[in-house]
């Protein structure tokens, strides 16, 4: 970067103290303008952001990382969405825009002030103060890949192996998989080099990357037999890591070792997130064998899903509801999946052959839903109503229930 030019900070700071002005009194009630100012400053709170963490970068600099920006724009806006909704202020269109320009305006003085600083301490930030001395690649599995190797195989251990599957043990490491590891091991594939990617940008791009990934998973797993489960999304998630640190071995093993990417503060966290995970599995399974029984096991349980309509004893022989013709009637169905993972159901309601009600339904193990049933009492005369559950993909009925309508 030439000079210490903040043009495009001092521009910044106008355009979001105008458009926190605009918001805060209703200058201008209108909608369009409001969708405008909106994604103006959606942008411009993430460029704000980035001029942070790259100071020494000028407009120039920073328009040139258009994946990383956009990141940072989603990130803030989703960011301060969830505050904003779990808060006494709830979530408004108004008070999001506003909120994003307070907060571009505070981060573009301070990317205005470690900009200045960054200069005046002539120290070039990109330019490594020690150069290593090349020396010939060896056949040694780096230190990182070794971690994110055995973090994979503990992975799909206390997925698959009785009775740590049965706890919340696995969800230690599961988290890491959903939305770092695979991620930044796809890019150090693609980008096997130390200088391929600066760090930060490595960072963000790897955790969109995960979530993008088990996203994909995800969606392909919901058009299998086994739907959306969790523990098969990273079984998965492991296989694909463990194949990632194969080819980035491949890949690296013939650069030198000081071209090779190793990021020594995340190989000393993932170290001891990797010795907190092996002691808390060998823990458990230890309190397990010495005291049998202390973990219950879903070995005796029945999983089933409760379907009943509220008020209503469909178990009894010929229970009749009676009706009066062109009256409206109402009834509740309720369903509770005790199936021990999210299922997906199809509701059928149907009055000899004639559908009067068809929905899907997703819900997550042990949840319930009250869904309503609204309908016209029509012609006089007996007729059967019926309540089919499907649980997807099976076309087969899973569950039935009936129940009599005497109209008069």
């Amino acid at each position: 970067m030439q000079g210490t030019s903040s043009k495009d900070l001092m521009l910044l700071f106008v355009l979001a103290i105008i458009t926190a002005t605009v918001t805060s009194t209703n200058l201008i009630n209108n909608f369009i303008m409001d969708i405008g100012f909106f994604i103006l400053i959606f942008v411009l709170s993430g460029y704000a952001l980035i001029s942070v963490l790259y100071p020494e970068e000028n407009y120039a600099g920073l328009i040139r990382k258009p994946i990383l920006l956009m990141e940072l724009c989603v990130f803030l806006t989703v960011l301060i969405s969830v505050i904003l909704k779990y808060s006494t202020i709830g979530l408004h269109f108004r008070d999001l825009t506003l909120i994003l320009s307070l907060i571009t305006v505070v981060l573009s003085i301070t990317a205005h002030i470690l900009r200045i600083n960054h200069f005046k301490s002539g120290i070039d930030e990109n330019e490594p103060a020690v150069k290593e001395t090349s020396i010939p690649s060896k056949l040694v599995l780096p230190k990182n890949l070794i971690t994110f190797i055995l973090l994979s195989i503990l992975m799909i251990i206390t997925v698959l192996v009785p009775p740590l599957n049965k706890t919340s043990l696995w969800m230690l490491p599961g988290s890491l998989f959903i939305c770092f590891i695979p991620g930044y091991l796809l890019l150090a594939v693609m980008f096997p080099k130390n200088d391929d990617l600066e760090l930060v940008e490595r960072f963000a791009l790897g955790c969109g990357s995960s979530l993008i990934l088990t996203s994909l998973i995800g969606l392909a797993f919901n058009y299998t037999p086994w739907s959306i489960r969790l523990e098969l999304i990273l079984i998965v998630l492991a296989v694909f890591s463990l194949i990632f640190c194969l080819i980035t071995f491949i890949r690296t093993k013939k650069l030198p070792l000081e071209r090779r990417l190793r990021i020594r503060k995340l190989e000393k966290v993932l170290g001891i997130f990797l010795i907190i995970c092996i002691i808390l599995t060998i823990g458990t399974a230890a309190y397990t064998l010495l005291i049998p029984g202390s973990i219950q096991t879903d070995d005796n349980k029945t999983n089933f899903t409760d379907f009943y309509i509220k008020g209503v004893d469909v178990n009894a022989s010929n229970y009749t509801l009676n009706l009066t013709s062109g009256t409206k009637g109402n009834l509740t169905m309720v369903l509770v999946n005790q199936e021990g993972s999210t299922v997906n159901y199809r509701l059928l309601v149907r009055v000899n052959n004639t559908t009067l009600k068809q929905d899907n339904v997703t819900l997550q193990d042990n949840q319930q839903m009250e869904i309503p049933l609204n309908f016209t009492a029509g012609t006089l005369g007996q007729r059967k109503m019926e309540f089919i559950l499907y649980k997807l993909p099976d076309q087969n009925p899973y569950q039935t229930r009936s129940l009599w309508m005497k109209i008069t």
